[in-house]
């Protein structure tokens, strides 16, 4: 493999853990904020959206 190969696959690799770390970051946001509403909702007022 030559040094332009393997420096994309490591510049690859890099990237794709940038993206699963969002990725992760954005999920647990979403699942933060789903509990925030089920847990307060009712306690304010706020209707579920089902």
């Amino acid at each position: 493999m030559s040094w332009i190969g393997i420096l994309l696959l490591v510049v690859a690799i890099y990237a794709a853990i940038k993206v699963v770390g969002a990725l992760l970051k954005i999920a647990l946001w979403v699942a933060i904020l789903g509990f925030a509403w089920w847990y307060f909702g009712p306690m304010i007022g706020v209707p579920f959206p089902f």
